[in-house]
C-alpha cells in the first residue's frame, strides 16, 4: 500500500492526477478535508511518542499511515511559490520524526506540484520545493524524489489539468511506473 496526500486546499488537478495514478489498495488522504492543527514548538514529541503530539487533530491518522508504508506521493499546486500552507503544516507537524528519526528511515516521497505558469516557468520554483524536501528528508533519513511538475494552463482551464495535455494519460503511465 501506497500513501498518497493531495497537499491542495481543494479537490481538483492534484486530487485528480493522484486519483489516476494510484492502485486500488493504496491510500488518498485529501487535506482539505482534515482538521490539522499548527505545530506548537513545544517539542513534547521529542519525549514520548505514544500519541505523537499532543494536539489532538486529523494529523493522527496521517501519522498512522506513514508509519504503514515505504512510499509517500505528495501532490500540491504552487502556491506563492511553493506548496500550499495546508502541506506546509502537515509538514511541519513531522516533528516527532524529527527527533524519532528512524521511524521514516527508509521511506521515499515523491513530489508532484502543479502550477498556473508553464512547466518551464514554473521548473525553479519546482526545484526549489524538491530541496526543501531533500533538506527535511536529510536529518529525517527519506529520500526525495520529484516525479513532475505540471501546468494547470490559464484561466479557463485551470481546474482540470487534462485538458492541457493531449498524452495525459501516458504521463500518468509513466508515473506509476517511477513508483
Amino acid at each position: 500500500m501506497n500513501l498518497y496526500i493531495n497537499g491542495s486546499n481543494q479537490e481538483k488537478n492534484c486530487y485528480r492526477i493522484l486519483k489516476d495514478i494510484m492502485d486500488k489498495d493504496d491510500k488518498l488522504i485529501s487535506l482539505s478535508r482534515k482538521n490539522i492543527n499548527y505545530c506548537l514548538g513545544c517539542n513534547a514529541c521529542k519525549n514520548d511518542l505514544s500519541e505523537y503530539c499532543i494536539i489532538e487533530d486529523d494529523m493522527e491518522e496521517i501519522y498512522k499511515e506513514i508509519l504503514k508504508t515505504d512510499k509517500i506521493i505528495i501532490a500540491s499546486p504552487i502556491y506563492m511559490n511553493h506548496i500550499t500552507g495546508l502541506l506546509k503544516n502537515v509538514i511541519d507537524r513531522f516533528n516527532p520524526f524529527s527527533w524519532h528519526s528512524d521511524l521514516l528511515s527508509g521511506k521515499t516521497i515523491y513530489l508532484i506540484t502543479v502550477g498556473q505558469m508553464s512547466e518551464e516557468e514554473n521548473e525553479e520554483i519546482a526545484r526549489n520545493i524538491k530541496e526543501y524536501f531533500e533538506s527535511i528528508g536529510e536529518f529525517m533519513g527519506f529520500e526525495t524524489v520529484f516525479l513532475r511538475n505540471f501546468t494547470s494552463g490559464d484561466i479557463e482551464t485551470i481546474d482540470n489539468v487534462t485538458k492541457m495535455y493531449d498524452n495525459y494519460e501516458e504521463i500518468i503511465k509513466e508515473l506509476k511506473e517511477k513508483i
